[in-house]
């Protein structure tokens, strides 16, 4: 039996397939009073169709809420749709940020952003009362807090840190941020930021690869001037870009790596010579005036044909002190593997293995330099096995080695 309703009758609600009513407004729901500034931000943020959208301006908000109190807060909002409930109404991958300061007091305080399945909260809990001293230092990380949260939520990711690495050690003891961002089926990063009085570290996971780096701050006497350690970087990230090269590595990658590495050693404090005394200018410049530090880097890879593309690449720094005697190794290790086409028939499977090391060696006796040597030496095996027509017609592995030896010391005195 079929009934076709007449002229002024109302019309029949349609649903959509999933259960909710065609063309109704979204449901907009409210965990609490949303008169205040954070829920404000959120307010504005929480439609958004992307993470960086979702985020803007949050982090920066909720560090700012210190400059007024100190107390607990949590806020979220959820929208659904008539008929459908909030959970299903909009499954979106979750995305969290979790950041963690300590004071040097020994409070702890935890911040969280989540978003996900149409839903965006907000969590700040602190372990114990904050001082007043204490509030402005957490708000003075405000900036640096949303400028991290940015350039992480934008697809590719890029690295933004030096904000949560400038604060007070009297007053503020630690600061970790951990991140898992969401993005398309390309796109996402997670990882953990950390900073202390002692060390600094990233670690960072996207589609195209993995970082992880940790520099030794503690090592204050092995400081050298700003400008010997921008110089020292700058050597470093031209190291990076030619491995990278060498290697075939994906540059965007390790631009990405270039950057943490550049934020982790800059801006580390003022040197000190409590621990080496003797250590004067001319024995400094010898060093490479940075942090101990080791760093890796490899990239996710993919496969043309039968060749795995693969780059792994990691490099670092150790420097040990014995009485009047200081000894800094650099080593760095490069593994590679990636096809080189030659013609439409005819290609070429590279696989590269190097190994490098240097060391500087000083010693002093009775205030005076008496030892001072650079030890070089670098080992490289380089396999080609070309094809044409998906026949393997050559296949050569070449090695190369190279070790050398430099006396500082007769060099620095023929300067003087």
């Amino acid at each position: 039996m079929v009934t076709i309703p007449s002229a002024g009758v109302e019309s029949l609600v349609i649903y959509t397939p999933d259960g909710a009513m065609a063309g109704a407004p979204p449901i907009t729901t409210w965990a609490r009073d949303n008169s205040d500034a954070i829920s404000q931000v959120m307010a504005s943020d929480y439609l958004a169709d992307s993470v960086s959208g979702q985020f803007h301006n949050l982090g920066s908000a909720l560090l700012d809420r210190f400059m007024t109190t100190g107390s607990d807060y949590s806020q979220s909002v959820s929208v659904g749709s008539v008929g459908q409930s909030i959970a299903s109404s909009t499954q979106s991958p979750q995305s969290d940020i979790n950041l963690t300061v300590q004071t040097a007091s020994g409070v702890k305080v935890d911040i969280e952003i989540q978003s996900g399945n149409g839903t965006l909260g907000v969590t700040i809990h602190s372990s114990g009362t904050l001082t007043g001293t204490e509030r402005n230092a957490l708000a003075g990380l405000a900036d640096g807090f949303q400028k991290a949260i940015d350039g992480l939520s934008v697809q590719p990711p890029t690295l933004d840190l030096s904000g949560l690495m400038q604060y007070d050690p009297s007053v503020l003891s630690s600061v970790n941020m951990q991140f898992k961002l969401a993005g398309n089926t390309l796109f996402g990063v997670s990882g953990n930021f950390s900073a202390n009085n002692s060390a600094r570290s990233v670690s960072l996971t996207d589609w195209a690869g993995t970082m992880n780096l940790k520099v030794d701050t503690s090592q204050s006497a092995l400081w050298g001037s700003g400008a010997q350690r921008s110089a020292a970087i700058a050597s470093y990230l031209k190291q990076f870009d030619n491995a990278n090269t060498q290697g075939h590595g994906n540059a965007a990658f390790m631009g990405l790596f270039k950057d943490a590495f550049t934020q982790l050693n800059s801006n580390v404090g003022t040197a000190s010579q409590a621990a080496t005394p003797w250590l004067g200018q001319p024995e400094q410049a010898m060093l490479t005036g940075l942090g101990d530090f080791t760093a890796s880097i490899s990239d996710a890879g993919d496969t043309v044909g039968t060749q795995a593309n693969t780059f792994s690449y990691q490099v670092s720094q150790s420097t040990s002190t014995d009485g009047d005697a200081v000894s800094q190794v650099q080593q760095s290790h490069l593994k590679a593997s990636y096809r080189e086409v030659l013609s439409s028939s005819a290609y070429d499977d590279v696989v590269v293995d190097d190994d490098a090391s240097s060391t500087v060696k000083l010693a002093m006796e009775k205030g005076v330099l008496i030892h001072a040597s650079l030890t070089q030496s670098s080992t490289q095996s380089t396999r080609n096995s070309e094809y044409v027509d998906g026949k393997l017609v050559s296949d050569v592995t070449t090695p190369w080695n190279m070790s050398a030896s430099t006396d500082l010391l007769r060099k620095l005195q023929s300067e003087r």
